[in-house]
């Protein structure tokens, strides 16, 4: 979207430490300079704890999101679009939110523009559009869940159909939060009911927890669980929560239930088609600053 300020744009995950979750991110700046060709994006982890132990840990050096907006402002950027990469408008949205409020709030502003991008569920067509999106990843997952460093399966691949003989259901994990914007995962979870067939979604630290979720999976009837994480990137609830050996990992409660398990441990981020609501929140929010 042509604009006549110049127009940087900074993409404000959490963060994390792990490597796959890194390139992760990558790609998605990597579609943002696709989309949007002559605007400067920069990558910006909010966690100050996830920036410290990247640097310690692998020597990788990460902005803040003040730092970002610190360079964007130097090279002569007059308008920033703040795109938050959480899922849900929880707590870390608020505090992006609340710090582009401040900057645009201060007598000395540094940017005639500001604005912050939604999150990938904020409303109810946002919960409907990801869930139209979402059967392309658990088509997939067979082909992939038993790659290497991908699945703890040891069995060879399956053909995974929801409409199969053997009944498989499918369980998305998300992150949850104690924040009231927990509520769209809850939210989402009623429009998979609906639309779709054995599909559910539960959360690590929200409702519905797994131990809500086990009546529901009994009474489908299936016998094969295939857990897919709710999340951008399959960082430490991922290879840990819910796919890891502990016994209190979901996979390991799965199966002390008497399900067949497989984990496809791709992040949300790895699709293109999820990425591509993350893209139409920026242009909403570009769009939102060229109309002021």
């Amino acid at each position: 979207m042509p604009m006549q300020e110049k127009t940087g744009i900074v993409l404000a995950p959490y963060g994390t430490l792990f490597p796959p979750a890194l390139a992760t991110y990558d790609q998605i700046k990597r579609a943002y300079e696709l989309e949007f060709p002559g605007l400067p994006v920069r990558l910006a982890f909010t966690s100050r704890l996830m920036r410290k132990r990247l640097l310690e840990k692998e020597g990788i050096c990460i902005q803040s999101l003040l730092a970002a907006l610190a360079e964007l402002h130097d090279l002569g950027m007059e308008s920033v679009a703040v795109q938050s990469l959480q899922i849900v408008p929880g707590g870390e949205f608020h505090q992006v939110a609340a710090l582009v409020q401040g900057l645009k709030d201060s007598r000395r502003q540094a940017f005639s523009r500001l604005e912050t991008g939604l999150p990938l569920l904020s409303d109810l067509p946002d919960c409907r559009r990801v869930s139209s999106l979402l059967p392309s990843l658990w088509s997939g997952a067979a082909s992939n869940a038993n790659a290497a460093d991908n699945i703890t399966d040891e069995k060879p691949p399956r053909e995974f159909s929801l409409q199969g003989p053997e009944k498989e259901a499918v369980l998305l994990v998300g992150h949850g939060t104690g924040h009231p914007a927990d509520a769209l995962y809850s939210l989402m979870a009623q429009i998979l009911k609906r639309e779709h067939r054995n599909v559910f979604l539960g959360t690590i630290e929200g409702f519905s927890g797994l131990e809500d979720l086990l009546p529901e999976l009994k009474g489908c009837g299936a016998k094969v669980v295939r857990l897919l994480p709710f999340l951008l990137v399959a960082g430490r609830h991922a290879e840990n929560d819910i796919a890891g050996r502990s016994p209190e990992s979901w996979k390991s409660t799965l199966e002390r239930e008497g399900f067949e398990v497989a984990a496809d441990l791709r992040g949300l981020g790895e699709s293109p088609e999820i990425v591509s609501l993350f893209l139409e929140h920026t242009r909403n929010a570009l769009q939102k600053m060229e109309n002021r």
